[in-house]
C-alpha cells in the first residue's frame, strides 16, 4: 500500500495532474466561433468578459471547463494551448498554461 506522502513525493506529475492540448474557447462557442465578424481571439474574449461565459478547452470532441488562471488564459483566447491541471467532472483546475508545441509531420515531401 502506498502512503499519501509517497504519492505526493513521487514526482511533479502526481501533484500537478495531466496536460491537455487543445483550443482555448468559451462555453458558448466551444471552438466554433458563432459570432460572425470577429477573430477567434476577440470572439472568445467577448463571450468571457462581456457575456460571463467560462473559458473552456476543446480537445477533439471533449470540452473541459477551465477553472483558474483567468488572466493567463486571456493571452491564449481562441488559440492552441497546453494546459496542465487536475480534471474532475468535466472541469480542468488550471495549474499551468503554455504555448502548444506545433505538430510536425514525419513526411516532409
Amino acid at each position: 500500500m502506498v502512503s499519501i506522502f509517497q504519492q505526493w513525493c513521487s514526482g511533479p506529475e502526481s501533484r500537478i495532474g495531466k496536460t491537455l492540448t487543445g483550443i482555448v474557447s468559451d462555453s458558448y462557442c466551444k471552438g466554433r466561433q458563432l459570432q460572425k465578424g470577429q477573430t477567434q481571439f476577440s470572439c472568445t474574449r467577448k463571450c468571457v468578459h462581456e457575456e460571463g461565459r467560462n473559458y473552456v478547452l476543446v480537445v477533439g470532441n471533449d470540452v473541459y471547463v477551465l477553472n483558474g488562471r483567468g488572466l493567463k488564459l486571456d493571452k491564449f483566447a481562441g488559440g492552441r494551448a497546453a494546459i496542465t491541471g487536475n480534471v474532475s467532472d468535466g472541469t480542468l483546475i488550471v495549474e499551468q498554461v503554455t504555448t502548444a508545441k506545433k505538430v510536425v509531420s514525419a513526411n516532409h515531401s
